[in-house]
C-alpha cells in the first residue's frame, strides 16, 4: 500500500483505482465532469493525484451541519 508521501504526483488509472477505490468508470467520469484532472504521455493517461484529492477535499462530510 502506498502512502501519501510516496505516492506519484501522475499515475496510472489502475494505480488511482486501487489507491483511491474508485471504478475505472468513475475515474472517466470524474474527467469528462472536469472533477479531476489527468495529463497525455503518449498514447498513456496519467491522472494528477492532487486533483484526485483536492475532489475527496471538496467532498460534503457525514454528518457535518452546512
Amino acid at each position: 500500500m502506498h502512502t501519501l508521501n510516496d505516492f506519484p504526483e501522475y499515475a496510472s488509472i489502475p494505480l488511482i483505482t486501487q489507491r483511491f477505490n474508485i471504478s475505472r468508470s468513475g475515474i472517466y467520469r470524474m474527467l469528462s465532469q472536469g472533477d479531476i484532472q489527468a495529463v497525455k504521455v503518449g498514447r498513456s493517461t496519467r491522472i494528477v493525484t492532487r486533483s484526485v484529492e483536492a475532489y475527496f477535499a471538496r467532498l460534503p462530510r457525514l454528518g457535518e451541519v452546512a
